[in-house]
């Protein structure tokens, strides 16, 4: 094994060991103000961070902006609940590579029907009489037929527990198949001088790796396609 597979497969190991595993009773119980909302946001997640001092991981800025494209329903007295932070984690890891128009697709109906959304009466009439009929329709046949069922109604939290739950069940399985993309790349150019070799095999691995991410990419971007035909 080359000393640059070694060292790969060390780096590897970093990500694996910072990937930040933020559960439901790590997020604090009572609601927070949007200073004390980014903080909490930046000391979990900094983890895999390039640049842990310099990055900002969900500015102000943008989560007014995820408010404004209703991506996130709005806060309550300038105060933001547990139900915002689980879905501002899931933001946080679709917004590299989603627009915001596709990650309203993915989160909008599960916000309308799950989220616990404490608005006062006025705004929320406001604000309901601007949701489409059948959405408004939908969740309250859902919530009608859960309780006709003796069933407590499914809530954000339920979901981002299972969600994080299948994810780090996977965790495993995706360090896997990299750690065989950086074997399958060591064993590319082993004819060429050691430098040449490494540029090589890192141009390799990247293309590689970059390859799965388009094709992910392009994947989740069919299942969207498909989700709006549907409505």
């Amino acid at each position: 094994m080359s000393t640059q597979s070694e060292e790969m497969r060390r780096e590897l190991e970093e990500i694996f060991d910072a990937f930040p595993h933020i559960h439901t009773n790590d997020i604090p119980g009572i609601d927070l103000y949007m200073d004390q909302v980014t903080t909490f946001l930046q000391d979990n997640l900094r983890g895999l961070s390039r640049d842990p001092e310099g990055d900002k991981f969900l500015t102000k800025t943008m989560i007014n902006n995820y408010v404004k494209n209703k991506v996130l329903f709005p806060p309550v007295k300038k105060k933001y609940n547990r139900d915002h932070i689980m879905l501002l984690i899931v933001i946080y890891y679709m917004k590299s590579f989603l627009s915001i128009g596709d990650i309203r697709s993915v989160i909008g109906p599960i916000m309308d029907r799950y989220a616990e959304i404490p608005m006062d009466r006025k705004k929320d009439t406001a604000d309901r009489k601007k949701e489409p009929a059948d959405r408004r329709k939908d969740s309250a046949d859902l919530k009608k037929e859960q309780a006709e069922r003796g069933e407590e109604p499914l809530r954000i939290r339920d979901i981002y527990e299972s969600l994080f739950s299948d994810i780090e069940a996977e965790l495993p399985c995706i360090r896997e198949d990299m750690e065989e993309s950086i074997q399958f790349a060591s064993e590319r150019f082993g004819d060429l001088p050691e430098e040449e070799r490494e540029e090589l095999q890192r141009f390799s691995l990247i293309c590689r790796l970059s390859a799965e991410v388009y094709m992910r990419k392009i994947f989740i971007e069919k299942l969207l396609d498909a989700g709006n035909t549907q409505e």
